[in-house]
């Protein structure tokens, strides 16, 4: 039975006031009135914790005529100034310090903040008319939780509203030309938070939805650099950056069916790409700004193609050592391609090669186009995006950058809740995850660059985390700088958020494990919900003997042997740590 999951975000309350409908609708006051600002910050912001309120900051600039007009005209409107009534007003000119604070640009911009995290729930910039003001501060209003008062219900009224129950009927039904229309209003909301890319799926025969990974955003590849905030910027170069930020990865469903939201805010163009096992990669831009307004919802028809022998490409290469040297028996893997699944319960097993003694690798049958391609060895890793050109070969050099690495081997249960590790629908994996990579899935075999949810994590000492008991950060400091230790994450719960998956220490040798539970049957449970690991669950964990652990400061040994349940995919695994390789990192620690 396939889990239906669900991501949780655990809010943390700051206990700010929700004032009543009628609060937000006392007369305004009058326009002549000056504006209420406060022009020290930190000033502004105790006044707002003080009062429980949020604030509204206006970053404006000296001689702009947009920011006068902003100010002058929009603001000083008494439906702007009651719509904000109950907000702390801040305006800063040229308060470079703040704006990199709220990680802010554009002047003027008008930004909504709240006093005690310090995040801008929301901001929009340059002049806006009046009414395009009001709807840009329903939509603040709307993020924060703050009600709408009767003057801007009205304004509510004339913007476009999603109305996501009819979308999802017709998602399911795969009437994509029924869904343009349901959104074709959007294209006249100059307010609108997203464009909408409707996308429509043609996969080859026999293949399921399930096999199909679609990514969309504004980078589904390379990812934003972020070196200048990484603990240590030596690690980028050997792995490029994650793309939780950039993009998003959407379930095919069977009516192959797709409503992607590309926030506006991220810019007027978006990429997709769909990979399925043997088949040519798919890659698109889609373009939303243009001379019609009807560019606001687009819709494209992708059809996959089976790869065959006219139009594969062949990917060959070197991966030397950090020193140089060739690195044999290294894995070398390609992200997102596999091989289809051996029958309708397997699942489709990643393509993974292993050097020679001269370091040189090949995939001989792969999809024309940009793909990230991994070498991983005891002590080194490398993560590089290579175009690999149709019809010939495309060589590369992987040099690997030294970092810890921890070898892992495992046996995956591809049926759900099947816990015979033997047999046709098992899959074998093995790898060096590095500790700058931190998180993977055991179906991947490779770490976890969306915003997915993983069955693995891992850290390295000196580890600051004051959620560890005093006890397991007292052990840490005992052990040598660079030491891998468990630090899992993510779980898997039931509605009543007791946790079903995650590892399970065990004294039986990897090779003589057969089945995950040698004595009573592990009950069958499906979740429904996927999340960070929180107390209930290790209190859980702790109080009622379960099968599982949930490990974090516990240092990697090479030999330790573990059964899991998995969190992203309901199935059993076994896994044996067959390395551990020390490289030891600069000495200030690293907070997580």
């Amino acid at each position: 039975m396939k889990p239906v999951t669900a991501a949780i975000a655990l809010v943390l309350s700051v206990g700010l006031t929700v004032p009543t409908a009628g609060s937000a609708s006392a007369a305004p006051p009058q326009a002549a009135m000056p504006l209420p600002w406060q022009l020290d910050y930190a000033a502004a912001v105790s006044k707002a914790q003080a009062q429980h309120q949020h604030i509204v900051v206006l970053l404006t600039a000296k001689d702009s005529e947009p920011c006068r007009q902003l100010e002058e005209e929009s603001l000083a409107d008494p439906l702007i100034r009651g719509a904000l009534a109950d907000m702390v007003w801040v305006r800063l000119p040229g308060d470079d310090a703040i704006e990199r604070q709220l990680k802010l640009r554009e002047r003027p911009t008008l930004a909504f903040v709240n006093p005690f995290t310090g995040s801008v729930l929301h901001s929009t910039s340059g002049h806006q008319t009046v009414e395009l003001l009001a709807r840009e501060i329903v939509h603040a209003r709307r993020v924060i939780g703050l009600p709408l008062s009767p003057p801007l219900e009205a304004v509510a009224k004339r913007m476009f509203s999603f109305d996501e129950a009819a979308a999802n009927q017709l998602l399911a039904a795969g009437n994509a030309a029924a869904l343009k229309e349901l959104l074709a209003p959007a294209a006249n909301d100059g307010s609108r938070r997203a464009h909408y890319l409707v996308a429509e799926i043609t996969l080859p025969e026999g293949m399921v939805p399930d096999d199909v990974r679609f990514l969309a955003g504004t980078d589904c590849l390379v990812g934003t650099d972020h070196s200048a905030h990484a603990a240590d910027p030596s690690l980028v170069a050997a792995r490029p950056p994650d793309l939780g930020t950039s993009c998003a990865e959407y379930p095919l469903p069977d009516s192959r069916l797709l409503l992607v939201p590309i926030a506006r805010e991220d810019g007027p163009r978006a990429d997709v790409r769909i990979t399925a096992p043997d088949c040519r990669l798919t890659s698109d831009t889609v373009h939303f700004a243009g001379p019609a307004p009807d560019t606001a919802v687009q819709v494209r028809r992708y059809k996959l193609t089976r790869l065959t022998d006219a139009t594969a490409a062949r990917l060959t290469g070197r991966v030397r050592q950090p020193d140089g040297l060739p690195a044999a028996n290294a894995i070398v893997r390609i992200e997102d391609w596999y091989t289809p699944a051996a029958d309708a319960t397997t699942l489709p097993a990643p393509v993974v090669t292993r050097t020679d003694a001269a370091g040189r690798f090949t995939f001989p049958r792969v999809s024309p186009g940009r793909w990230l391609v991994r070498a991983e060895y005891p002590g080194g890793e490398r993560e590089q995006v290579v175009d690999i050109q149709p019809k010939g070969i495309t060589d590369c050099e992987l040099n690997l950058t030294a970092v810890t690495t921890v070898g892992l081997r495992w046996t995956l249960q591809t049926q759900e809740m099947v816990q015979n590790l033997a047999g046709k629908s098992v899959q074998t994996g093995e790898a060096f995850v590095s500790v700058a990579s931190s998180r993977i899935t055991l179906a991947w075999g490779m770490r976890v660059r969306t915003a997915d949810y993983s069955d693995l994590m891992l850290a390295q000492t000196p580890l600051a985390d004051n959620s560890l008991p005093a006890g397991t950060l007292g052990s840490l400091e005992n052990l040598p700088a660079g030491t891998p230790i468990w630090y899992l994450f993510d779980a898997a719960y039931k509605e009543d958020f007791l946790a079903i998956s995650g590892l399970h220490r065990e004294t039986r040798g990897f090779d003589s494990i057969t089945t995950v539970s040698d004595g009573d049957p592990l009950p069958d449970e499906d979740w429904i919900i996927i999340g960070p690991v929180i107390p209930q669950a290790l209190a859980a964990t702790q109080e009622q003997n379960t099968f599982f652990q949930f490990i974090r400061g516990e240092p990697v040994r090479k030999g330790d042997v573990f059964t899991l349940r998995c969190v992203m995919r309901n199935c059993f695994a076994k896994l044996e740590v067959t390395d551990v390789t020390i490289v030891t990192p600069p000495a200030s620690p690293v907070s997580r």
